[in-house]
């Protein structure tokens, strides 16, 4: 009913979802905590071409296979590609960069090393991130090829009175810059992994409802004809108590409001502290074969028959109105879950007129491209101009990816 994929170890090759940390794929540049550089630290440190072409090798090793349709996901997190953005702990790339150009360009003012650091720089983030992803999708062009963490809305002020999640309005004038990674990516990877100390539910919701509402905004400002799929990256247990496992209200919160709004999948993600021990192993097989793995059940077998009947299939059912409490579940007078002692899954029953009659109220279709109408049963011109990225899903996948640094453990 869905889908569970372990994480490929350093070695893996060939898996369905393929994690490019910095030491997997090219010569990424970074600072240690210490300061100390990684491949010359700045972006404009490192020959351009001299990474792609370790770059390459690396794609050929870890996804040897040419017609490769997972998922690809550029997982880079030392540095941003905007200057404003690199605050807190990575302003050591800002630093570093002034002090390049103040070593190289003799006697300039201050105002001159800030201007001509800031823009060396983001010349040559943005050159080495598009051309990084760029490489990527014409050597596996069915590959579902994105950065972890965009896009993001950087909403993270939860503590505040009277928290909204809202987006700050800089930070969504900063993802439209970024139209030039967007239009060079065939996936978008944002997160919503929460904190337990984000106090009350309503918080987590709201954290997790504008950064995925985000993305779908974003997904849909490309040049493409289409919108590119969002892969929504969140955690079975909460950032600061990873092995509390999220709550049946935080499961809404973050997977169904995901779905609600119109994600393509759902990534889910966690550290070593999960398998570290047999104990540890239990808690989560416990988790994934009850709570988790009776949700994501009802979630994607929800979307499937909302997708069926309103959009034929051809389309992903989404939220009419993107904030109202509407969820893909199914109703339980008409359906009944049941699970196995393997942790199988069966889900029994049929959606009532008065079912599918609900769903035509509060949902409406997003087409697939080729697609379009309200029911999504007209087909369009090869060149048209809108519809939801080639993804064939209509339906939540889930991911269970179980990392350590870069090395992780196959469930």
């Amino acid at each position: 009913m869905f889908q569970v994929i372990g994480s490929p170890l350093a070695k893996a090759r060939g898996q369905n979802v393929t994690i490019f940390y910095v030491n997997r794929l090219g010569y990424y540049p970074w600072y240690t905590s210490q300061g100390v550089p990684i491949n010359g630290g700045l972006p404009q440190n490192i020959s351009l071409q001299v990474h792609l072409e370790k770059a390459d090798q690396d794609i050929n090793y870890y996804i040897p296979t040419e017609d490769f349709s997972g998922l690809a996901v550029i997982d880079w997190e030392y540095w941003r590609p905007q200057w404003d953005r690199n605050w807190n702990t990575k302003d050591v790339y800002r630093q570093k960069s002034k002090k390049l150009v103040s070593d190289t360009q003799g006697n300039v003012s201050a105002t001159d090393i800030e201007y001509l650091a800031k823009v060396t720089f983001e010349e040559s983030a943005k050159a080495f991130m598009k051309e990084t992803i760029k490489l990527g999708i014409k050597s596996r062009p069915k590959g579902l090829w994105g950065y972890y963490l965009y896009p993001d809305c950087h909403n993270y002020n939860v503590y505040a009175p009277n928290y909204t999640g809202s987006c700050p309005e800089e930070e969504v004038l900063r993802n439209n810059e970024l139209s030039w990674l967007w239009n060079s990516s065939a996936a978008l990877y944002p997160s919503i992994g929460v904190r337990k100390s984000f106090g009350d539910s309503g918080n987590i919701l709201r954290f997790s409802q504008f950064r995925v509402h985000e993305s779908m905004r974003v997904s849909t400002m490309t040049s493409h004809d289409y919108a590119l799929p969002v892969f929504v990256y969140t955690r079975l247990g909460y950032r600061d108590e990873p092995l509390f496992f999220l709550s049946k209200q935080d499961l809404i919160s973050t997977i169904g409001e995901s779905a609600a709004l119109g994600a393509a999948g759902i990534v889910i993600w966690g550290d070593m502290n999960l398998t570290s021990s047999e104990g540890n192993c239990t808690k989560v097989k416990q988790f994934v074969s009850s709570d988790l793995g009776s949700y994501i059940v009802n979630v994607t077998r929800a979307a499937e028959v909302c997708s069926l009947h309103l959009c034929r299939s051809n389309g992903r059912c989404i939220r009419k109105t993107w904030k109202d409490p509407d969820y893909l579940h199914l109703n339980p007078e008409s359906y009944h879950i049941e699970a196995s002692e393997d942790g199988e899954f069966t889900v029994k029953g049929k959606a009532s007129d008065t079912d599918l009659t609900v769903l035509a109220e509060k949902f409406s279709c997003h087409c697939y491209q080729g697609y379009k109408g309200a029911d999504c049963r007209e087909m369009k011109e090869a060149d048209g101009c809108s519809g939801v990225s080639p993804f064939p899903g209509w339906l939540i996948t889930l991911c269970l990816l179980i990392l350590a640094g870069y090395q992780s453990i196959q469930l």
